[in-house]
């Protein structure tokens, strides 16, 4: 009972939060961290009150907990470590896409480790280390699993349909080799199009600088793409100086300003990215001052793993207080844990 009350403690103040701003990363992440709480104590109470029904039926429910669900977790890690190859079959071969490995393997030795010190360590090993593992270990598993809160949160926030007259679309730039798009900011500019095509007096600021190995800037080559799908030069705004999400937002924002003509009213914003990556768009969206709600294009299944991870090491960068918090946590429990009071 304690367990529920506090998951709908945190349930309650995340829903407050993101009420209020829906692009609050602690909003979103307190809200999930709730919901996951409370759904895992929910799902263990309910099998420990039917494993009480009979034999028969207590025996399915160790079934289920003790082949069921780590063979599902090693078959996620193992995907995780396959994914790796896909990416460098794909991709080429580069350290973000070693990531999902990464991830695979750690919550491969993680999990199992954590588990084994808690039940069985204690009369293993000495006492302070076995604190100082503990505390890793937490740490890696709380970070691990704010992940999986991130990512039920940045699932919930491209939820919400946008539906009212939309004004300016901007779209991200993302990395060429060539005046023609890659497949990757094709999909960005074709949502673009789509929501263009809904919205015909609408204006597309194309946002890209020119990176040191690309031969023209991002938002030349999304214009001339756009200019080729019979969107007129005249809709097309461009912003050719950012070169991080932050810039794009807070140079797009100058140039719709400028643009802009009925001034007693704000402009209805939207951007356009891939799924993602609209999460971490919003967010800077919203630290540029910029409001706008993000729509995100579709990524091919192999990617996502490996772009998921690194928009949440971008996140934990950005709100380094978090992170810093999520370590401070663990301290604490270990504190209480392991020093006489």
């Amino acid at each position: 009972m304690p367990l529920i009350l506090i998951s709908c403690v945190f349930l309650f103040t995340g829903a407050v939060i993101l009420l209020k701003e829906r692009r609050s990363f602690l909003g979103g992440m307190i809200l999930t961290f709730g919901g996951l709480s409370l759904s895992i104590t929910l799902v263990l109470l309910g099998m420990e009150k039917i494993s009480e029904l009979s034999d028969s039926v207590s025996l399915v429910v160790l079934l289920i907990v003790y082949g069921f669900f780590p063979l599902l977790f090693f078959g996620i890690c193992g995907y995780f470590i396959y994914n790796t190859r896909m990416m460098n079959t794909k991709e080429g071969r580069s350290a973000t896409a070693k990531l999902s490995a990464l991830l695979g393997i750690n919550l491969t030795i993680s999990v199992p480790a954590f588990i084994y010190l808690v039940v069985m360590g204690g009369n293993k090993i000495p006492y302070w280390l076995g604190a100082i593992l503990i505390f890793i270990l937490l740490c890696d598993l709380l970070f691990s699993f704010f992940f999986v809160c991130y990512l039920f949160y940045s699932w919930m926030y491209q939820m919400i349909p946008f539906t009212k007259k939309i004004d300016y679309i901007i779209v991200l730039g993302s990395g060429i080799r060539s005046e023609d798009v890659p497949p990757l900011l094709r999909s960005r500019l074709d949502k673009a199009i789509e929501y263009y095509h809904k919205n015909p007096e609408a204006k597309i600021v194309v946002s890209g600088g020119q990176g040191a190995d690309e031969p023209v800037s991002e938002a030349f080559a999304m214009r001339k793409y756009l200019l080729s799908q019979n969107i007129p030069d005249e809709k097309i705004l461009l912003e050719d100086q950012s070169t991080t999400t932050f810039e794009n937002m807070t140079f797009s924002k100058n140039v719709i300003l400028q643009d802009w003509q009925k001034k007693n009213h704000e402009p209805s914003i939207i951007f356009s990215t891939n799924n993602y990556h609209v999460l971490r768009g919003g967010l800077y969206a919203r630290k540029a001052g910029l409001k706008a709600q993000g729509v995100g294009a579709p990524t091919a299944l192999y990617f996502l793993p490996t772009a998921l991870i690194r928009e949440y090491i971008a996140l934990l960068v950005l709100y380094k207080w978090f992170s810093i918090g999520i370590v401070l946590f663990s301290l604490f429990v270990i504190v209480i844990s392991y020093l006489p009071i």
